[in-house]
């Protein structure tokens, strides 16, 4: 619920005679205008009106070239109109013609902000926001429309939003005592009285005359709430902001509920995560690490930090960090999983087995964890055990396609040739122009003796690659095989040629690297 049940801003008035003095001498038009601002200026609405609209009428009447008017100045006619019946609240009125402004000139940010006000006067808070984002695209540091944002978020409980504009608008008038005030109201709302006050004296502050708009709101805003609920007041608002994009806010609001609850580890945990996304890998650490053991965040803290040392290039101490965690939390699979990738880091790979082996038994259902049992196996030499956790992992996550062409590899190193061709072909319904795995499935289909199914797949494979050496060696092959000798031949002599040019350029590169290393071996030496 917000703090006032009205809104009530204040249409803006123009500096109207700037840029259009060559209408306001000598014509029924600068007559008829001058004279409605004087009427306006003294508050004579009425009268202002009837001038006003005799000066549009005399745009068009009149005949002489002064008296042509541009569509900005017409508008700014129609703005005055609209403020004059405003001021007399008449904003059903002052709507129609605000609405002429806006559709006469869209350029003009003040027409589109006091459109917002008469929809924020008739209770249509979608269209006055609508509105007031309309003129912060023309004018983006307009004050008034920020404050009349934050307003407006504020009556519909919009937390972040309103905060995020509030803050603009103290940005945009610094001296401004207003949105702080109300930012002060919004925090007091729910109970968060140390943000309240803050903004208070910044209010004073930056404003020592400031007289607050309504007493009795800010008494109506002492409520008492419990701790747990405020500090639920701080969460919202520091995801509200980050959801936007204002992190520094959002930090700067974390830190307030920690110097109000320093035993507020939830919190501490998401600063933490906001820190490292900013890359202050210092700072995060240091708020993770204030995380105790009894904490729900710890285990993931623990990751956390490891992550972070991890990026530092400091796998031992990250190691060290998990090992003493996984001392106190044996049933987590995802320390074992993270302390497998840290020694295989290190070089230490059948420590790494172990340590997957173990992450395998607490997470079963994980296909990242028996994919990297199986990774480690391989590195070992222990293809049927990496074959089986591999299987696994596919098993687990059959859409896993970079996992299913490693199977498939696997397959074809044990000459599995039938297994093989099942995986590629899954893996080319997702990827079908990807060279290795085409060339793959291609050679598969050309050891299974199916040359009729390899030749398209080779040929592919040389239309994106023409000098894959390997695929018009077997292409060559797939021809002779059917029987088409003439064809086949050639290929193979395409081959035999690139084959005598690589070695050439072998051994040239060769030659060059040994006249670089020997300065006797140059010419002249």
């Amino acid at each position: 619920m917000a703090v006032n049940d009205q809104l009530h801003f204040m249409p803006l008035d123009l500096d109207t005679f700037a840029g259009s003095e060559r209408f306001m001498t000598g014509t029924r038009l600068g007559a008829a205008f001058s004279q409605g601002m004087r009427s306006y200026l003294r508050a004579a609405y009425v009268e202002a009106i009837e001038h006003f609209k005799a000066a549009l009428i005399a745009a068009y009447v009149d005949g002489e070239e002064q008296a042509q008017i541009y569509e900005r100045e017409r508008a700014i006619i129609y703005l005055y109109i609209g403020n004059a019946l405003a001021f007399q609240e008449d904003w059903e009125a002052a709507l129609r013609e605000y609405l002429e402004a806006v559709q006469t000139d869209q350029q003009l940010a003040e027409a589109h902000y006091n459109l917002g006000v008469a929809f924020a006067a008739r209770g249509q808070l979608d269209r006055a926001v609508a509105a007031f984002r309309e003129t912060l695209e023309h004018n983006p540091n307009l004050y008034e429309a920020h404050f009349a944002l934050g307003r407006c978020y504020q009556q519909i409980d919009d937390a972040g939003r309103a905060y995020i504009h509030y803050n603009s608008a103290c940005n945009a008038r610094p001296q401004a005592a207003e949105p702080l005030y109300y930012m002060g109201l919004m925090h007091q709302e729910h109970g968060a009285h140390e943000l309240a006050q803050k903004c208070f004296a910044e209010a004073l502050r930056v404003e020592p005359t400031f007289i607050s708009p309504d007493s009795s709101a800010a008494e109506d805003a002492l409520i008492s709430r419990s701790e747990e609920e405020v500090a639920q007041w701080y969460y919202r608002l520091s995801q509200a902001l980050k959801q936007q994009n204002y992190e520094e806010d959002a930090e700067r609001i974390y830190r307030a509920l920690l110097q109000w609850r320093a035993q507020e580890y939830p919190a501490r945990y998401l600063l933490g995560n906001l820190l490292a996304r900013q890359r202050r890998w210092d700072e995060a650490l240091e708020e993770y690490g204030n995380i105790p053991p009894q904490d729900k965040h710890y285990v993931q803290a623990r990751l956390r930090m490891s992550a972070v040392m991890r990026l530092l290039k400091r796998p031992k101490q990250a190691y060290d960090l998990l090992f003493e965690c996984a001392k106190l939390n044996p049933g987590n699979g995802m320390l074992f999983l993270n302390m497998g990738k840290l020694l295989y880091d290190m070089g230490l790979n059948p420590a790494a087995a172990r340590a997957f082996e173990r992450a395998v038994q607490l997470l079963p259902n994980d296909p990242h964890a028996n994919y990297l049992l199986g990774f480690i196996y391989n590195m070992l030499g222990r293809e049927n055990w990496a074959l089986a956790a591999w299987r696994k992992a596919v098993e687990l996550a059959p859409n896993a396609h970079s996992l299913r062409y490693d199977l498939g590899y696997m397959y074809v190193r044990r000459s599995r040739f039938d297994l093989a061709a099942n995986e590629f072909t899954h893996v080319l319904e997702h990827w079908p122009e990807d060279v290795e795995t085409n060339f793959m499935l291609g050679l598969c289909y050309k050891e299974l003796s199916e040359p009729g199914k390899a030749i398209p797949l080779f040929e592919k494979v040389l239309r994106r690659n023409p000098r894959h050496a390997q695929a018009l060696y077997y292409l060559g092959a797939c021809y002779l095989q059917i029987g088409n000798t003439s064809l086949g031949k050639a290929y193979l002599r395409r081959y035999d040629h690139l084959a005598r040019q690589n070695e050439t350029l072998t051994n040239l590169t060769g030659s060059r690297r040994r006249h670089a290393s020997n300065p006797t071996n140059a010419p002249g030496g």
